[in-house]
């Protein structure tokens, strides 16, 4: 009998570590990392996601969003006067295609082509499998890739560290500011952290310089200066400058992630006459009401957020 419960004992450790060694990887989902650059005076941010379904990598997605400076002269002569706009581009070069326009030899392939060989490369050899030189480059694809590979895999190395932590990112562009959101969820479905950010940039109109600011709204905390500008006032259904703002843009923001996790993501959550917070455009939830800023971008980037996560949000 003791040889019996000894060899039941033994197996059911056995199964137990095999379980708990089965996967590095406990959340399924879409993880990605990102990076903002500026790219030929304007902003960009490159994307690497890495998908895991129980518990395995099943694919890697690589894309890039750019975006266009426009210079607009005014006046003619001595009196000309130039000055320079910015705006991101309505499509990632995954998804402008062919129309993307990198092929000028018959046997180039396009910028998705090659990314596309690359998201291969990983998933059959992993991360580390592609090795490059100083200047970004790599001879282990072949010469069909042509294009720098250094930023590609350091964020594909980043989002399967992501993936291992349970840390889900998202981004989402608008005018020329980069919204950010991450969630870290445990293996029991349960989200231990949420947060809302944006970085945004200082742009010289005359000069037609772009650079991102060394700290997001989040990192600049009370130092960001909203706190005593003017504020607004949900009145008879709409919203009036009405006094000035008390809470700071780190603790409206916090007011959407609280109401999230106390009450789960709904896809209906969407804002009052762009600010604030409701499930049917019209009915302020009392929760968002001091959430004054506009908040369209942050339930957009949030959807996206949970659409990464999927099921693995309990």
């Amino acid at each position: 009998m003791k040889k019996v419960l000894l060899m039941f004992f033994v197996a059911f450790a056995a199964i137990t570590l095999i379980g708990c060694n089965s996967s590095e990887f406990k959340v399924d989902g879409e993880f990605m990392a990102y990076e903002e650059t500026v790219a030929r005076n304007a902003p960009q941010v490159t994307m690497v996601t890495v998908t895991i379904e129980d518990g395995k990598i099943v694919g890697y997605n690589i894309d890039t969003r750019q975006a266009r400076r426009t210079a607009t002269t005014t006046g003619e002569g001595e009196d000309a006067v130039t000055t320079y706009s910015w705006a991101w581009n309505a499509m990632t070069k995954k998804e402008l295609g062919d129309d993307y326009g990198m092929v000028t030899e018959p046997d180039q392939l396009e910028w998705y082509e090659q990314a596309a060989l690359i998201e291969a490369h990983l998933l059959e050899n992993g991360v580390d499998s592609i090795t490059f030189d100083n200047d970004g480059y790599t001879t282990d694809l072949g010469a069909s890739v042509s294009i720098t590979v250094d930023q590609y895999i350091k964020l594909a190395q980043e989002a399967v560290e992501l993936a291992k932590l349970g840390k889900f990112q998202a981004v989402y562009t608008s005018g020329t500011d980069l919204y950010s959101a991450h969630m870290i969820v445990t293996p029991k479905g349960e989200i231990e952290e949420l947060l809302l950010d944006v970085r945004q940039s200082t742009r010289d109109a005359s000069a037609g310089t772009f650079v991102w600011n060394e700290k997001t709204k989040q990192e600049l905390g009370f130092d960001y200066g909203m706190v005593g500008a003017g504020g607004y006032a949900f009145v008879d259904g709409a919203w009036v400058a009405q006094g000035t703002c008390t809470l700071e843009w780190f603790e409206q923001a916090a007011l959407i992630t609280d109401y999230v996790l106390a009450n789960g993501w709904n896809d209906n959550l969407q804002p009052v006459a762009q600010r604030g917070g409701s499930l049917n455009g019209t009915t302020l939830i009392d929760e968002l009401a001091a959430a004054t800023i506009r908040t369209g971008g942050y339930f957009t980037i949030l959807k996206t957020l949970f659409d990464f996560a999927g099921d693995s949000v309990k």
